[in-house]
């Protein structure tokens, strides 16, 4: 399973852009069938997790609020540049990059983990996994294995993946909107007047 991932993560990075809103989920639905699970046991499932769903977009969406008032992260958030803010945002995130990421990681990995381990090894184990799924960028490790620290306890206290979806898919893609809106709107500091 490890060797496929790895492939799904070379082809991410290699492959042709408009292939990759369809690698995802059924790179995903391959990684459940490979590892024998049921979707229900690989957390597949929109019956559980609903009200821990809701209230990490609403706190994702709150950061971004506080975010923009402070403007020194106004200014960070007008750094990143994306040509397609709402595809990214909408399609992009959700299907290139979440659903793949959150079915191997907090789906399959983790319930093989604690099947064998235990809680703390599928957290611990899955969440270094992804920190250094995000290499080349060693910027990111540190941030990204601690963010697998929360989806995975997300993962296991709603007891799906609706949750972890959810959180990961408003962080990035309301981030990239974020962002956009703070570069369209040429305010990148509140009160100083400067413009990007």
């Amino acid at each position: 399973m490890l060797a496929f991932m790895a492939a799904v993560r070379v082809w991410n990075r290699r492959g042709p852009a408009r292939a990759q809103p369809f690698t995802g989920p059924l790179a995903a639905a391959a990684l459940v069938g490979l590892s024998g699970l049921t979707p229900a046991e690989a957390g597949l499932t929109l019956a559980a997790g609903w009200g821990y769903a809701v209230s990490a977009a609403l706190l994702v969406a709150a950061g971004y609020g506080v975010a923009l008032a402070i403007p020194a992260a106004r200014r960070a958030l007008a750094e990143p540049y994306f040509p397609h803010p709402v595809r990214s945002a909408l399609v992009g995130v959700p299907l290139s990059t979440v659903i793949f990421e959150e079915v191997a990681f907090r789906g399959v990995l983790f319930t093989l983990v604690e099947q064998a381990h235990g809680l703390t090894w599928a957290v611990a184990v899955t969440s270094v996994l992804f920190g250094l799924w995000h290499l080349p960028d060693t910027r990111e490790v540190a941030f990204t294995t601690l963010a697998g620290v929360v989806l995975s306890f997300l993962r296991h206290l709603s007891g799906g993946l609706l949750a972890p979806i959810v959180l990961h898919w408003t962080a990035n893609g309301l981030g990239i909107l974020t962002s956009a809106w703070v570069r369209r709107s040429g305010q990148p500091d509140i009160g100083e007047g400067d413009e990007t």
